[in-house]
Formats: structure tokens, C-alpha cells, sequence
């Protein structure tokens, strides 16, 4: 990649991400396929893909025959070619013979992983960089080494991208994490060659571990025999050797117990096998640490600054923990492949540390949207709050509970997230990160590469809940959902922003294509079709008055997730004895639908009012505009009608049903509309909205439309000279709450450090 055709962020990631690693053989490829179908499952759909050139670094793993293992490791050598930041790399190492070397040696390779081994067929590795070709277990040693500019150390992994098609999502989190935590593993995309074949695109990548480049832990009773330790433990599985917590799971804040369900904390520095070797004691310590830490949530005064959780945790870090972790609505988070460390209080004071439990992060390969389960695609619920939606065999641990019960702790989330957002995490700057990233991987034919080796790209892989047609879809599915998640929190831990003004929109009559609203008996002759797979649909008060549609067709929303507070939005719908909704159901062939508004709107917001039966309904969303440009917003989720716990969109009235065939009433009225919205450009005038479906069996009803049409307060307008006495300044915002870096032109929200704000219109 030539240096001017590099992101403006190029400097950033080409210290974290350029180096390309390449395994060889001495001088030219083994052909030989160690790995087969009975140890791999590998299901590559095309062996012959070659690199010719590439930015990311080209590796060459050779096994010598030997099969890899998955709880064994077996000898291997491996060879990296990085010819550093805006070079290219070559896949011939015979034709280019003189390119850089970054590391060559032997390794010890095994697979690692657990869904992410079980439901792949591109798996992951984890390896030891060794100084000869014995294994530790055979008397061979172990070698500290610097691979791609991260610091020294023998335990790696190679992230295998897999279900996320974008292939940067744990590279995402890791990035957006950085600036924050004190420590968050370094990775570096490649492209992998194993026994002559080409495998994909790969994320060579630190793993969380003790040496002094990542949590810098000393051994157990290494401080003056100090057992209150350097310690390294992960929330997990009950697949490994762990201490098992005292206090079970919540369900809810009220301290409601899952008497059936247990919190575990596998031992990872040291792990189990070093026990025999350290001072006697340290596994009770290690215990004795995390109940101490436990027992402090749990007890009455938990928020005692000396004598509850703070004692024993970071406070800061558990936020910066979840801040990352509710971003990206992780559906793992807190529960697995959730990692704390701690240093010894003894070092501690003698090196000025903090010697409170600490998080890092790891494993988000299926956060971010890319989980069809456990609310994964959600952008209007909280992470932590898992255990009151879902039954799992793993759940979140009741301290996260304590800490949300906490007005101290929150207040100072909330302070945390408005330091995010003025950072890495503004909008400009997150999604600037994503397209670097995303250019990265296509600027030179790796994705591309990766995707004529697997063909994954328009499959559905578990578990993904948006499969895009390319690439680039995929990478828009992602940062539109990115868009609502950050509304989402902006509006739950930023300060309120002011009410706008909101109106109904109006659409021409013609565009509804079906009748799911009947006005009297029998509802077979004044309905079209049906909302669900039990044959039954709406019904207006003049039918029955109990959960009947309102004679006046307006409902009113108090979306609170939608909504700022203060604010109403008033539908209004088409008239009950004919068409009345935009309806799509992809088994009827009923894939797409338009709307075509009566006038065009300039709008910074654009809300539709919708429902789904027959399951969760899936909708790309393309606003029209009169110029004739497009924006669309890819996998806006659709609830089912029969949801029943306020909190996922609803608007603030619930209805009845009636079966279509005979009449027969729902017993209660609790069936729902939800209303949704795209942002769209102010500066342009909406002609129509085309809906899609992109789930086969939900019948999706959009039933009515609004905008936002300005705002209730006055405006004050500045010129560009002006800009300067606008400080102190601590937050810029557009009309629809998403934050800036700079004022752009239009209208600005200005949030000053004496708790005002202004709407000002910078010319």
C-alpha cells in the first residue's frame, strides 16, 4: 500500500495492524496436508488461492507432517515476513528473496477456543515461540520474542475471523479499549499459509498473560513471600480448573438468587498445573482474594469507601470493562472469557501499583450485532442485565448489580462515557477507526483473498444475525447498528439534550397494500390477511372497545428509547376500512414495500410505527431522496407484537387480537407497536422510504410515519468568527443527539461546563 493512499489514521494502524505474517519452508512452500477433515473439519472451498502481493504480513506455518492438536501441542516452525508499514509483501519468497524477515524459528502450535473452534471451520491457534525444535515438555525451552512490534513474550494466539465477516471486531474493541485500560492485548492482521496452503486472512495476537510487555505479574510469594498475589483469573466455563464463587447469579436487582446456577473463576496466572511448584497455599489465596472481593459486593455496606467494594476493585477499570462491553452488546460479556488481575499488596506499595482487582478485554468475535441469540442484536437493553432475560448455563456475576445500585458508581460512569464520547469514541473518530480498518483488509486483496479461500461472505454462519450480499454490506449492517447502540447510551448516561418539535408524516394512500385492522365482525371480510402464524390480526374500537385500535387512528408513543424526555410523537393511521399498512412477508413473496410521501421532508430523524408477528422481523430501511441519493440502514430488528416486558421500543399503549377465521378474541390486550428510526440528511428532501425484509417467516406491519421538524427553543446564530467565545465547551451535539468534535454548519447543541447548553447555527 503506497503511503498516500493510506487512511489518515494509517499511522495508528500501521503500528498496530500492518505487519503480514507468512509461513515458509527455508526457501519454498511445503505442499504436504498434514491437516485432514478427521482433526481439522477444514472445509476450504478453494486450496489454490496463492498471494501474489499483499500490505498485511504473509506467514508460512509448516508442521512437518505432524497433525495439530487440541490439547496438545506439536512442534513447529514458523517464518514472518513484514516489510514494515507501506511496503508490500510478497508471497514468493523464491522471486523475492530479500524481504524482511520479522521472526523465524520454531514454535509450539496447538488449536485453542471454544465455540469459536467447535462452530468454525477456520480455527484458531494458540503457540509458544520455543529456542530449539524440542518441546518444553520433552526438556526443550520456551523464548521471549517480539513478533510484529508487540513486546516480548512466548505466549501468542492467532485470532481465526470466522462468523464476523468484517474480520475486525475483536480488533475493534481492542482499539476503542486502548486509550482507557491499563492493559488490552495488541493484534496484528495477516495472512496465514499452513503446509503450503493458503488459510485466510488471521489475527496474530497477544494473548492476556504475565510477562512484563502485558499484565506484568511476578509469580505468588515472589514479594516478600506476599500471597495476597499477583493473580490472573477468568469468568468462564466449568471446563477447566476454577474456584467456584460463594454467592450465585441475581436475576435482578432486588437480589433475587439463581440458587441453580454458579459463578466460576478458571486460574490462569498461575494456572493449575503451576500450583505444585509455588509456595504452599497459593490456590487458597487465590480463592481467598476473590471471596474477600465477593464478599464485599454482597455485604450491607458494600458502598462504604473503606470498607466495601472499593477496597478491593478498581473502580475505574470495572467501568471502562463495561463501557466496552455494553457498546458492543456483547452477548459473552461479563459471564465468559471475562478476565481480572491483581498485583500483591506487598508490591504494591513498594512500586506505587494499585492493588485492586483490574479487567482487560477479550473475545468479541460475536459482539457488536453478530449473535442471532441472547438479545445480541438488541441496541435499547443493557448488557448486565442478562440474567433477567435469559437462562444460561453461565451467567453474570450480582456484583455487576451492586454497582449499577450505586448512584456514586453511576454518577461516574456517566462522566466516564462523556469522556469517551469527546474521545476515540466520538462519532467522527469510531467510525473513521471502522473504515480504516475495513480498508485495511480491501485495499490490497486480503479480504478478497479470504473470501475466495472460504465464500463466506452472503452465507449464514453461526450465529450470525445479519448476512450481508459483499463486504461492504456487512461493514454497513455494522456501523448502523453502532449508530443506534451509541444513541442508546448517549441517551441513558449523557446529560438530557432539549425536546425537538416532531410531527407526523404523511404517505399517499395508494403505497398501503394490505388491511391487518378490523373495523366490525366478520373480521374475514374487512381485513386482507393475517399478523401472525396463528391466523390472527388487529382489531379498532369500533369492533370491541378493549384493546381496540383508537377511533381517532392516533397513537401516541412514549418510546423512551426513542425519545428524548419531554418528547411525544403523535402517528397518525390510514383509515381502518381499507389498506392500512405496508406489510412484507418474504414467504409470500412480499419482499419489499414503499413509501411514498404526500410532500416531501427535511429531516434530521426519520420514525415509522411497526410490529411483527410470527417471530422477530428483520428490515434494511432505504431513504429516497429527491435528488435522487440513497442512505440505507442495514438490520433494524423488528419485535415480535406479543412482547410483554416494557423496555424493547414499545410505544406506551398495548392492544388486543382477534383470530381472522371465527372471531375469537385474545383473552388480554398486551400485543404492541414499536416505533424505530433512521437518521437522514437535514440537508436534503425525503421523496419515499423503501422497507425490505430480510427474514422469511415475521409478517412485518408498518403502519405509520413521523419526523423530526425542529426544535421548541430559540436559536441563536453565529458566524464563523464567533466560534472562539464559545468556550468552555464540554460537548457538541447535532439535533438527533449524536456527538461532534468541532461544530459543523446548521444547527449545533453546545453544552458548556456550568451545566447550560444553546442551539446555535453556525453559517
Amino acid at each position: 500500500m503506497q503511503e498516500q493512499n493510506i487512511h489518515p489514521f494509517r499511522t495508528l494502524f500501521a503500528r498496530i495492524l500492518l505487519p503480514a505474517i507468512l509461513f515458509c519452508t527455508g526457501g519454498g512452500l511445503q505442499t504436504a496436508r498434514a491437516q485432514q477433515w478427521d482433526n481439522y473439519r477444514s472445509n476450504l472451498r478453494d486450496r489454490n488461492v496463492k498471494i501474489d502481493k499483499t500490505n498485511l504480513p504473509i506467514v508460512f506455518i509448516r508442521t512437518g507432517g505432524k497433525e495439530i492438536q487440541r490439547n496438545n501441542y506439536i512442534q513447529a516452525r514458523m517464518k514472518v515476513i513484514d516489510n514494515g508499514p507501506g511496503q508490500e509483501n510478497h508471497g514468493d519468497t523464491l522471486a523475492y528473496p530479500n524481504q524482511k524477515t520479522d521472526y523465524e524459528g520454531y514454535i509450539a502450535l496447538k488449536y485453542r477456543g471454544n465455540t469459536s473452534f467447535d462452530m468454525s471451520d477456520k480455527k484458531p491457534y494458540q503457540f509458544r515461540t520455543l529456542k530449539t525444535g524440542t518441546l518444553p515438555d520433552n526438556g526443550g525451552e520456551k523464548q521471549k520474542v517480539d513478533i510484529l512490534g508487540m513486546g516480548k513474550d512466548n505466549k501468542w494466539a492467532f485470532i481465526a475471523p470466522w462468523s464476523d465477516k468484517t474480520m475486525f471486531r475483536d480488533i475493534l474493541a481492542f482499539e476503542l479499549g486502548r486509550p482507557w485500560m491499563d492493559y488490552v492485548p495488541e493484534g496484528r492482521f495477516c495472512e496465514l499459509i499452513l503446509d503450503g496452503t493458503y488459510y485466510g486472512v488471521y489475527v496474530l495476537c497477544e494473548r492476556i498473560s504475565k510477562g512484563k510487555t502485558r499484565l506484568n505479574l511476578h509469580d505468588p510469594g515472589a514479594d516478600g513471600g506476599d500471597l495476597t498475589g499477583d493473580y490472573h483469573v477468568e469468568i468462564d466455563r466449568n471446563d477447566q480448573a476454577n474456584y467456584t464463587s460463594s454467592y450465585h447469579p441475581w436475576s435482578n436487582a432486588n437480589g433475587t438468587q439463581r440458587n441453580d446456577r454458579w459463578i466460576k473463576y478458571q486460574y490462569k496466572e498461575p494456572d493449575n498445573d503451576d500450583f505444585a511448584s509455588l509456595p504452599s497455599g497459593t490456590k487458597a489465596a487465590i480463592n481467598e482474594e476473590i471471596r474477600k472481593m465477593e464478599a464485599a459486593f454482597y455485604n450491607s455496606n458494600y458502598k462504604d469507601p473503606a470498607k466495601g467494594y472499593r477496597r478491593y476493585i478498581d473502580p475505574v477499570s470495572f467501568m471502562d470493562y463495561m463501557l466496552s462491553t455494553e457498546l458492543s452488546m456483547n452477548v459473552d460479556g461479563y459471564r465468559l472469557s471475562t478476565n481480572l488481575y491483581k498485583y500483591s499488596e506487598t508490591r504494591a506499595k513498594q512500586e506505587g501499583l494499585d492493588s485492586r482487582w483490574k479487567m482487560s478485554l477479550w473475545d468479541y468475535n460475536i459482539a457488536y450485532a453478530n449473535a442471532n441469540y441472547n438479545n445480541g442484536t438488541s441496541t435499547d437493553l443493557w448488557g448486565y442485565m442478562f440474567n433477567e432475560r435469559n437462562y444460561d448455563e453461565e451467567m453474570v456475576p450480582f456484583y455487576w448489580y451492586r454497582l449499577m445500585s450505586d448512584p456514586d458508581f453511576v454518577d461516574n460512569l456517566k462522566a466516564r462515557w462523556m469522556e469517551y464520547r469527546e474521545g476515540n469514541h466520538s462519532d467522527r473518530r469510531l467510525f473513521a477507526t471502522i473504515d480504516s480498518l475495513a480498508t485495511l483488509l480491501t485495499s490490497d486483496g486480503a479480504q478478497e483473498r479470504n473470501q475466495r479461500a472460504w465464500q463466506i461472505i452472503g452465507q449464514n454462519v453461526w450465529p450470525n444475525a445479519y448476512v450481508g450480499n459483499t463486504y461492504a454490506d456487512e461493514i454497513n449492517y455494522l456501523k448502523d447498528w453502532l449508530r443506534r447502540r451509541l444513541t442508546f447510551m448517549d441517551k441513558q448516561l449523557l446529560p438530557p439534550l432539549p425536546p425537538r418539535k416532531l410531527a407526523a408524516v404523511a404517505v399517499k394512500p395508494e403505497c398501503f397494500n394490505q388491511d391487518v385492522v378490523a373495523e366490525r365482525a366478520p373480521a374475514m371480510q374487512t381485513t386482507t390477511t393475517i399478523m401472525d402464524g396463528a391466523g390472527r390480526t388487529f382489531y379498532a374500537d369500533t369492533y370491541r372497545k378493549m384493546g381496540g385500535f383508537p377511533a381517532d387512528r392516533r397513537i401516541t408513543s412514549g418510546n423512551f428509547n426513542l425519545l428524548r424526555k419531554g418528547e411525544t410523537m403523535t402517528y397518525e393511521l390510514a383509515p381502518y376500512d381499507g389498506n392500512n399498512v405496508l406489510y412484507l412477508h418474504r414467504s409470500e413473496g412480499l419482499t419489499t414495500a414503499t413509501a411514498e410521501l404526500e410532500q416531501p421532508v427535511s429531516t434530521s430523524e426519520f420514525f415509522f410505527l411497526c410490529t411483527a408477528g410470527n417471530g422477530t422481523g428483520t428490515v434494511d430501511v432505504r431513504v429516497n431522496y429527491t435528488d435522487g441519493t440513497t442512505e440505507e440502514t442495514k438490520g433494524i430488528s423488528i419485535h415480535d407484537w406479543s412482547v410483554r416486558n416494557p423496555g424493547a421500543n414499545e410505544t406506551s399503549q398495548a392492544f388486543g387480537n382477534v383470530s381472522r377465521a371465527d372471531d375469537t378474541m385474545s383473552d388480554d390486550a398486551h400485543d404492541r407497536l414499536f416505533d424505530y428510526s433512521v437518521l437522514t440528511d437535514g440537508d436534503k428532501e425525503i421523496a419515499s422510504v423503501t422497507f425490505t425484509s430480510q427474514t422469511n417467516d415475521p409478517m412485518i406491519s408498518i403502519f405509520a410515519f413521523g419526523c423530526v421538524t425542529g426544535t421548541s427553543s430559540a436559536i441563536e446564530v453565529v458566524d464563523q468568527e464567533q466560534r472562539g467565545e464559545l468556550s468552555p465547551i464540554v460537548g457538541i451535539y447535532t439535533l438527533d443527539g449524536r456527538q461532534l468534535d468541532r461544530p459543523g454548519r446548521g444547527i449545533n447543541i453546545i453544552r458548556y461546563a456550568d451545566g447550560t447548553s444553546k442551539k446555535i447555527i453556525f453559517k
